[in-house]
């Protein structure tokens, strides 16, 4: 079953996309700072859709519900897509399903950022606190981390939902992961000025 996506991409990878016929994002536009949670990602990614052509290559991120169910596609009237005065270019898509890895976008900010638990529910995000507080990662043990780090899949959870972290389906910033962007994908492309 195909399911209809959309990605932002600034003019380099539109025009990657056009010159090769693909788009396959390559580390150096990887954040340093993101780059253990994209690692994190692509680890799942490999588990849970089949590994990548190349070991190399980061994920292609496109929208499933950019805000809600009743707003799936990005707005290009707000802001926050690309920085301002950028040019960039929204394209809708279609992707088989079993090629795509959807996640919780709020959620993905915690393997993002590589720390912090998801509890299952608020005492336990209080106890998780409680007993290791103000530790920096890095400072865990080897359990530890596996403990956290397995705590971050509830991103893949469509129907994880606690109020103090996330929301229902329905109303969830739902995000799409992939291994590249082929052009025989594109259903429609919209350029514009990001605000």
């Amino acid at each position: 079953m195909k399911i209809k996506l959309w990605t932002i991409q600034n003019e380099i990878g539109w025009n990657e996309l056009n010159e090769n016929g693909v788009l396959i994002p390559k580390e150096e536009f990887v954040e340093s700072d993101f780059k253990a949670g994209y690692e994190w990602m692509k680890s799942q990614m490999s588990n849970r859709i089949g590994k990548p052509e190349k070991r190399t290559q980061f994920p292609v991120w496109a929208w499933y519900q950019h805000f809600d169910s009743n707003k799936r596609k990005p707005d290009l009237r707000k802001s926050g897509l690309l920085p301002k005065g950028t040019v960039g270019y929204r394209i809708e898509i279609e992707k088989e399903q079993k090629d795509i890895l959807l996640s919780d976008f709020v959620l993905w900010h915690w393997p993002l950022s590589y720390k912090d638990y998801i509890a299952d529910s608020e005492v336990e995000a209080n106890e998780f606190e409680k007993k290791y507080g103000n530790t920096e990662y890095e400072e865990l043990s080897k359990t530890e981390k596996n403990l956290i780090e397995k705590s971050w899949e509830k991103i893949f959870d469509m129907n994880f939902d606690l109020e103090f972290y996330t929301l229902p389906f329905k109303e969830k910033k739902i995000q799409a992961t992939f291994w590249g962007l082929r052009k025989e994908d594109i259903i429609k492309v919209d350029k514009f000025i990001a605000k």
